[in-house]
């Protein structure tokens, strides 16, 4: 007997998953069996003869376990960490892989070993100078000679790689691609799976940092907290608690770098909106800082020890360290925003002084890193914001002293002279002097609240017209690169509409 919905001469290999889990007989006819008919359950099939891609979409979030009956037998590896890691001491336990089988959507999307090379390549060349936390040496040596079909986690961490250097199409109005849907719900399953490894945690970063750079949200914020949840439950920054023993300085550093990732991501995700609690807690003065950048790309690490957050700042410390130290003030900065209007105070004034003389550290070279100094610009520019929103309202004048009202307008027109270039080619970004695909998304945000600013000050003074002209037709060229500077464009412009600014 055919149901309405079955097609006569087609039928899966493999029963259903609802009749398996029932232990009943199925008749395998696609794209539904009988009894789920019947039942008006959702039928999925392991694997079918032909399949439209809705069902693969749909395939994906019920992705099949290689040989179940087995692995139901043993105790995972992450169980075991979280109900009594004291075995844990007694021995080394593997880690197995192969209970996940990686679906064919991935694959695809990945593609070949040619196009694998070709995706990482373009990832360390744009990604990786500015958010180095996937070790060159260790990806190159281990993970590209791995096969993704057999190790989940690797394919995971190539698909978020292809994602993080595929900016979405500008005929395509959502930045929420198939290829970042299909990266989000592979994470999302072998997050909760037993597949425990790094390589996920990596991958859920560059996810969140896409989601960061797209103005994804309340994803970003969501993201990045699942990644701090994964950190723990790994042991990173967790006294006490360890995944598994690295055997080589260059893993230990790896791990420090995803953990310092996810803080960076963590204060700057709520860079907009003070008074969120972080997802991770105020890094410690004696924490360890990154090593040398290029010395561990080449997988050497000094003998001498990575420097920690007490360390006085040098020209010689790694770039990645220095981003990290100003992740750290951001995060006191936005602590100390959030506390209400009455911001003066000595830990503000003190905050402002170590923001303006990391600046000059960073500015004060022969090579300025654009990407820590428009981190920088961001916290110094969100210190101040409550004063930028106030500025020129009859509030402003009761809640802020003409001290502090001076020195915000002193961060933005020290921002405004640095960065605003006459002339500057549609290929270049002029926030960070590099194509937009090659840039990192931290200067979006202030380049809004100062463009802001800007936009308030032309309604009395129309030399401000050519400035504010200059930061609009900055974020349509950064726009190329990450959706974010849209995204801002279009909140200027309704800021203009309704006479807010």
């Amino acid at each position: 007997m055919q149901t309405p919905d079955s097609e006569p001469g087609r039928h899966a290999r493999q029963v259903c998953a609802n009749c398996k889990a029932r232990k009943r007989r199925c008749d395998k006819t696609l794209p539904q069996c009988s009894h789920c008919v019947r039942k008006r359950l959702k039928c999925r099939y392991a694997e079918t003869d032909s399949r439209s891609p809705a069902s693969e979409a749909d395939q994906l979030w019920h992705i099949p376990v290689a040989d179940a009956d087995n692995a139901s037998a043993d105790i995972d590896y992450p169980t075991m960490l979280f109900m009594d890691p004291g075995l844990l001491q007694h021995g080394q336990y593997d880690v197995s892989l192969a209970t996940v089988k990686v679906p064919t959507e991935v694959l695809d999307l990945i593609g070949d070993v040619d196009e694998v090379r070709l995706t990482s390549d373009k990832y360390f060349a744009r990604t990786h100078p500015w958010m180095p936390f996937v070790s060159k040496k260790r990806f190159y040596d281990i993970f590209m000679r791995k096969t993704p079909s057999a190790h989940p986690d690797v394919a995971l961490l190539f698909l978020a790689q292809k994602l993080i250097t595929t900016p979405p199409s500008s005929s395509s109005q959502s930045v929420r691609t198939p290829l970042y849907e299909v990266t989000k719900c592979y994470h999302s399953h072998l997050g909760g799976s037993s597949v425990f490894s790094v390589p996920i945690l990596q991958a859920g970063i560059l996810l969140a940092l896409y989601e960061i750079g797209h103005a994804i949200y309340p994803a970003a914020y969501l993201t990045v907290g699942a990644c701090a949840r994964y950190a723990y439950a790994l042991g990173l920054n967790v006294k006490g608690v360890s995944f598994r023993r690295a055997t080589t300085m260059v893993e230990v550093e790896e791990r420090r770098r995803a953990w310092w990732a996810i803080v960076i991501l963590d204060r700057f995700v709520n860079i907009g909106c003070p008074g969120r609690p972080f997802a991770t807690p105020e890094p410690a003065l004696d924490d360890l800082l990154p090593a040398d950048d290029a010395a561990w790309d080449d997988g050497i690490i000094s003998s001498d020890g990575p420097a920690t957050l007490s360390t006085p700042l040098t020209s010689h410390m790694s770039k990645f360290a220095l981003l990290c130290q100003a992740a750290r003030l951001l995060g006191q900065v936005l602590a100390h925003v959030a506390h209400g209007p009455d911001l003066e105070d000595d830990v503000g004034l003190q905050l402002d002084k170590t923001l303006h003389s990391m600046l000059a550290a960073a500015l004060n070279v022969d090579v300025p890193d654009y990407d820590q100094i428009t981190f920088i610009f961001s916290a110094l520019v969100a210190l101040y914001t409550p004063t930028f929103r106030l500025a020129g309202t009859s509030v402003s004048s009761t809640s802020f002293s003409p001290d502090r009202l001076s020195r915000a307008f002193a961060v933005c027109k020290l921002v405004t002279e640095r960065l605003h270039l006459p002339n500057f080619t549609e290929s270049i970004c002029p926030l960070t002097n590099r194509p937009p695909e090659e840039m990192s998304p931290w200067g979006c945000f202030f380049a809004y609240q100062v463009c802001a600013v800007h936009l308030r000050v032309r309604q009395r003074n129309r030399g401000e017209e050519e400035v504010v002209k200059f930061f609009k037709e900055a974020f349509e060229v950064i726009d190329r690169g990450w959706r974010a500077a849209g995204v801002y464009l279009k909140l200027l412009e309704a800021q203009e509409a309704m006479g807010c600014a």
